[in-house]
């Protein structure tokens, strides 16, 4: 059986084009970068997270195509950004060749992912919780003004 694959999904204009706003929205407000970067960073975190484990190519391929589209939510609003991201990420998922219990699986990740409202619900999700903790970067943060930091920085 045929999978969609996240380089597919990384090389998407259409879902480049809300993580690209996402981010541009992000920085008007002072967070952190969320770029493709950061994007790219989530994805192989996840999906070496699963792989280490030992889960299957497939979940694999699952969380890094949640990790990559994970944060696509914030180019419609920073509040709820993740099951807004659910919402965005299941149209754009219906219009390639991936299952609908895959499709499932990669928006529920998604919109699980911030611990303010989402949980782990299986291994993607947790994988994606996990990994989009890890992008510590220096770089990724945007204020340079140490007393306007939030909790991002």
């Amino acid at each position: 059986m045929k999978y969609l694959k996240y380089k597919e999904i990384a090389n998407n204009k259409e879902i480049n084009a809300y993580l690209q706003k996402g981010n541009a929205n992000l920085g008007q407000l002072g967070f952190t970068d969320h770029s493709k970067a950061h994007c790219v960073q989530v994805a192989h975190q996840a999906g070496k997270i699963l792989k280490r484990l030992g889960y299957s190519e497939h979940e694999i391929e699952l969380a890094k195509i949640a990790g990559y589209m994970h944060d696509i939510g914030n180019a419609i609003n920073r509040t709820h950004h993740a099951e807004y991201g659910a919402l965005l990420a299941n149209d754009l998922l219906k219009e390639t060749d991936m299952s609908l219990e895959d499709r499932i699986t990669v928006i529920a990740a998604i919109g699980n992912h911030d611990e303010s409202t989402g949980s782990p619900e299986d291994v993607v999700s947790a994988a994606l919780i996990i990994a989009d903790k890890t992008d510590v970067r220096r770089s990724r943060v945007r204020q340079k003004e140490r007393s306007a930091y939030d909790i991002h920085d």
